[in-house]
């Protein structure tokens, strides 16, 4: 079965593009149901790009390894639910399984980075609500909503992000600093043209583990996001945005 310590690796995989293929299975009980894997991998792959539109670029390579991959682990994961994982281009194949209590639709999904929100969900002791968490956090500092948990995200700020398990949110990433945002033209740190993130709500689950925060998972409704903050500001992990920190951006000549 997953663990966290996995679930954070696969969440540090990046590409460039909308490339990584993530594919969420439930095995069959029967061993004569076995051989239908392929296709339902091959149905719930076509939905994935149909949801990706024109910014997502499966390869081949990457949709015949899944197929393989579930048809090769099948026997291993009677009844179970999976999870695969590929991206030539990053070097990744990966299958995982998921906890029998675990509630993970299936889906496939393309992105920049792997989708795992649902594995962080099921390693959770149970279904959670924001309003819950937060009551637990009374005092501390916290940011609620999108726009403000971006903010926070950007700094490397969040000690806990509270995301939905379902939902995503298409943005874009500063192309010299690697700030988040809603719109490509959200962050001043001018240098290169903005690039598009399929999901934001992706990224900063991934930039939060990056910096060594916590995600948990709630099943609110989609667009439910809060983060927790402690006072003293830690040093994150990673770089952060000029701007976004609260520090001055020098503004190229004719802009």
């Amino acid at each position: 079965m997953i663990t966290l310590a996995e679930a954070e690796k696969l969440g540090r995989v990046h590409a460039v593009e909308p490339i990584v293929l993530s594919v969420y299975l439930n095995v069959p009980w029967s061993p004569a149901e076995l051989p239908g894997l392929p296709a339902r991998v091959d149905e719930l792959v076509a939905a994935g790009e149909r949801d990706a539109g024109r910014s997502g670029h499966l390869r081949q390579e990457d949709r015949r390894s899944a197929r393989d991959e579930a048809a090769l682990a099948g026997p291993d994961w009677l009844g179970q639910r999976v999870a695969v994982f590929a991206c030539a281009g990053v070097g990744l194949l990966e299958i995982v399984g998921l906890p029998e209590a675990s509630g993970a639709p299936e889906r496939a999904v393309l992105g920049i980075r792997p989708h795992i929100r649902p594995l962080l969900a099921a390693l959770q002791p149970g279904p959670r609500l924001t309003a819950e968490i937060l009551a637990e956090s009374a005092g501390a500092l916290a940011a609620i909503g999108l726009p403000a948990c971006l903010a926070a995200v950007n700094t490397g700020a969040v000690e806990t992000l509270v995301v939905p398990c379902e939902g995503r949110v298409p943005g874009y990433e500063c192309g010299r600093c690697g700030a988040l945002g809603l719109a490509a033209d959200c962050c001043p740190d001018w240098g290169t043209a903005a690039l598009p993130v399929p999901d934001l709500i992706e990224e900063m689950v991934s930039r939060t583990l990056e910096d060594d925060g916590q995600v948990l998972v709630v099943h609110d409704a989609p667009g439910r996001i809060a983060a927790k903050m402690p006072r003293l500001h830690r040093q994150p992990a990673r770089s952060t945005c000029r701007w976004a920190a609260g520090l001055p951006v020098q503004r190229p000549a004719g802009r």
